[in-house]
């Protein structure tokens, strides 16, 4: 006698259907394609992620307007006089005020980047928005300009202190 087969269900008799491959138990066509695309698109998300964050942690907020850079915009001050004075100011006697002496006035010339020797055609001291100036006349680079300088008293190869310049042509 036979062995009988412990599960009946799944015995095939010699003239049933015929035995099918193991096909059946592989998953459906596609199914691979869909994992690798899915896996792609989880690292363009993660590299996406990762690249904002360390954008948005690294970004320098210098360049970003606030109450504070607008303290540090200036208007450079213009000299309170026409050109018809500042013209005027060439032929009268320089009045060069605290640099007076030669030394300093050299030096604040060096200081503004000409040479110490260079000629003065005039000189004034001036109040510019409430801050004392001395106005120094220079000759232009052509000879119908004028270039106006207008320097703190205490100008020097250090610090100039700057208030303002123009160029102004002679009539």
């Amino acid at each position: 006698m036979e062995p009988e087969p412990a599960d009946a269900a799944h015995t095939v008799a010699a003239g049933d259907a015929p035995v099918r491959s193991a096909a059946h138990a592989a998953r459906p066509a596609g199914h691979h394609r869909r994992l690798v695309a899915a896996a792609i698109g989880g690292a363009a998300v993660l590299t996406a992620v990762w690249m904002g964050t360390t954008a948005l942690l690294g970004r320098d907020d210098t360049n970003h307007s606030s109450p504070t850079s607008a303290n540090l915009i200036t208007v450079t001050p213009t000299v309170p006089l026409s050109s018809r004075d500042l013209v005027a100011l060439v032929g009268r006697s320089p009045d060069f005020g605290p640099l007076a002496d030669e030394a300093k006035r050299a030096s604040c010339l060096t200081g503004l980047g000409y040479p110490s020797t260079q000629q003065i055609l005039g000189a004034e001291p001036l109040q510019i928005d409430g801050r004392p100036t001395i106005v120094l006349v220079l000759p232009g680079e052509r000879p119908e300009d004028l270039v106006v300088l207008a320097v703190a008293p205490t100008c020097s190869s250090v610090t100039t202190g700057l208030v303002a310049d123009t160029t102004v042509r002679r009539p």
